[in-house]
């Protein structure tokens, strides 16, 4: 039995769709949340724009309007409501909100995607593992101003920074691991570059060279030995020369440490994991995010009849499908060619059933899936029908290593059961559907809940992302609610429940859903365990089609 450690990860978590974006990156199945920044200078075919570099400046932009004393501010997203401001100049923030929007939900806040993008930036351009905490909270409306601008005197930044919660030496280390990628767009900053013309994809590297698209310490060696190209260094107008100003803060005593690429890289991991972990307070992030060792994925768990064709009895089954996702680096031992995966469950009263559920090697791609810092993933499907009136409250994994006979079982860190299920609501995706009629839509939803549970209040909550062009390219969130009622159809031990949802044009496409049982109706002080929550994502590819009877 694989033993359970402090602090240990134990399914389902409250950032287990973070800890998704986080962590699959390419390969059978994947989030692919790194493809804007491969190679590091890519920039969505856009003359000279560069995602990487965007993605860091759009972190500190948004961070910086943070007051560390006063508790206000900081990696918030708040920056969705600040991009017309003279101190947010440029596209960097609508280029990074349009690609960020397609991870926004209602279990993803933006504030956390922004913050990733730090730690997959500095990944992906060679740079250090810095470490990604989640549980940020999406401002709902703009913070104070107060970003540093190139054209402000040293005390003027020293005490911005200083408000954010940075030393001087930290300030220094801030801006060159800021600047190590990127430069400075014509079109945004004319003045700086001396560029009347301003051509829109013109622009001047902080680096020169290959270094440009590398996240290395050139932007202060470069400095130091008298080459820099870095045109807040060596602007024609010394009023815009703010990095010059800023390295030089301390007679250059920092900047030659960072001239060291070790310290380079260990200073940068650290400021900036500092930068994008400033949240407002009263905002508690998780420990740090570590790729899960053994995680289940249920795809759908649903009731479902059959009828045999020589007696004409009918039969109730649950039917379960969906994937185990097993780490294969931080083992070395572990071959997806010589795993054997099962699954070991237990009935709804606990019982352990004798009968395994088998697994298969998902052979797309090989089965497998690629992380950052070179985790690596196997995928093993299954799926089974479970006699409805016994039903199924949880199961372990067990992995057998068939060359050597070897077992070892996953307890979901020893919790109670395993890996918990609860077969109280059932969402009946056959039974659901998208229907258009005249350019308008109606979401169908339907569920069964088992008999002792119909009295406690089963709720949907459609979740869809809406457009304010006037305020941001970055996409907001409504929800619109409801109460499932009873077809008043059994089905062995279930009820059938359905709700019909208008969805307007914009809404449908974009919309996902919560289907919750449990509350107050419950009575029994204890909802958390007594409540089930399913979440479907892009209901509108999975669901515009006819809903089917049971």
């Amino acid at each position: 039995m694989a033993g359970a450690a402090a602090g240990a990860y134990v399914w389902p978590g409250p950032h287990d769709l973070i800890e998704d974006v986080y962590s699959l990156q390419g390969g059978a199945v994947k989030m692919g949340f790194m493809d804007a920044v491969v190679p590091c200078s890519f920039g969505t075919n856009q003359p000279g724009v560069q995602n990487a570099a965007e993605w860091l400046r759009v972190a500190y932009h948004d961070m910086a309007t943070a007051d560390v004393a006063a508790g206000t501010g900081g990696l918030d997203a708040s920056i969705r409501f600040e991009t017309a401001r003279d101190e947010n100049e440029g596209a960097a923030f609508n280029n990074t909100f349009g690609f960020m929007g397609g991870y926004y939900n209602a279990h993803v806040p933006l504030a956390d995607l922004i913050a990733l993008g730090v730690v997959v930036a500095a990944d992906r351009c060679g740079g250090p593992k810095i470490e990604f905490r989640a549980g940020r909270v999406d401002a709902a409306a703009a913070g104070a101003w107060g970003v540093p601008k190139p054209d402000q005197d040293l005390a003027t930044h020293t005490a911005s920074f200083a408000r954010q919660g940075f030393s001087k030496a930290d300030m220094i280390a801030l801006v060159a691991c800021g600047h190590t990628l990127g430069g400075v767009h014509h079109e945004d900053f004319p003045q700086v570059v001396g560029d009347p013309d301003a051509n829109p994809g013109n622009v001047t590297q902080f680096e020169g060279g290959g270094s440009a698209a590398v996240f290395d310490n050139h932007v202060v060696t470069d400095y130091l030995d008298g080459t820099t190209q870095n045109p807040l260094v060596v602007s024609h107008n010394d009023t815009f020369n703010s990095d010059k100003r800023v390295f030089s803060a301390d007679a250059n005593t920092t900047v030659r440490a960072l001239a060291d690429p070790a310290v380079f890289r260990a200073t940068c991991a650290d400021v900036l994991a500092r930068m994008i972990n400033t949240v407002p307070a009263g905002v508690v992030l998780s420990e740090p995010i570590v790729p899960i060792d053994i995680k289940p994925y249920i795809d759908s768990l649903a009731l479902t009849t059959s009828t045999d064709s020589s007696t004409n009895a009918s039969a109730v089954a649950i039917a379960i499908s969906g994937r185990i996702r097993i780490r294969l680096d931080e083992d070395t031992s572990r071959n997806k060619a010589d795993m054997k995966v099962d699954l070991v469950y237990a009935d709804r009263s606990g019982r352990p059933v004798g009968v395994l559920i088998p697994t298969t090697l998902l052979t797309f791609r090989g089965g497998e899936t690629d992380g950052l810092h070179g985790v690596r993933f196997a995928w093993f499907n299954f799926a089974t029908e479970i006699d409805a009136a016994a039903g199924i409250s949880g199961f372990t994994v067990r992995m057998t290593k068939p060359s050597t006979g070897a077992v070892t079982v996953f307890d979901n860190a020893g919790h109670p059961g395993g890996f918990p299920i609860d077969d109280s609501l059932l969402y009946q995706e056959t039974q659901s559907c998208l229907l258009e009629q005249q350019l308008k839509h109606t979401l169908t939803v339907a569920a069964a809940v088992r008999t002792d549970r119909v009295q406690d209040p089963l709720s949907l909550d459609v979740n869809y992302k809406v457009s304010r062009l006037g305020e941001s390219f970055a996409p907001f969130l409504s929800t619109r609610s409801a109460s499932l009622a009873s077809t008043g159809r059994v089905v062995g031990d279930y009820t059938l429940f359905e709700v019909t949802v208008p969805m307007d044009e914009e809404s449908w496409f974009s919309a996902e859903f919560d289907l919750a049982l449990g509350g107050a109706a419950a009575g029994d002080g204890n909802d958390a365990a007594r409540q089930g929550t399913k979440l479907l994502r892009k209901m509108g590819s999975v669901l515009q089609r006819p809903c089917q009877a049971l």
